[in-house]
């Protein structure tokens, strides 16, 4: 197996990042997984600029799932979106912080 591992890490939280060179990967078969399978569904990220962020996804090639939309709460509005493989991400803004 020929494998390939990146550490990023900014203020105490560790994302590694994996790449198969050898056997390679499988396609997943139904993209964006839906959130109620077992195993990791979707990445969640608080913003403070939920539309330049959003302008962002779409710039490198994700999709912005705008009927996913919601406002929980006056100062509270999430949406889902995939990056460019289509690993599901959902966005949430607060504006108290």
């Amino acid at each position: 197996m020929e494998l390939r591992a990146i550490y990023m890490e900014r203020d105490g939280t560790v994302i590694e990042l994996l790449h198969f060179a050898s056997p390679g990967s499988a396609a997943e078969r139904e993209l964006p997984r839906p959130l109620n399978r077992h195993g990791l569904t979707h990445l969640s990220f608080q913003v403070d600029d939920m539309d330049g962020v959003l302008a962002g996804v779409e710039q490198f090639g994700g999709r912005v799932l705008e009927d996913t939309r919601i406002r929980p709460s006056a100062d509270t509005s999430a949406i889902l979106c995939t990056d460019p493989d289509g690993t599901l991400i959902e966005l949430v803004q607060r504006a108290s912080g």
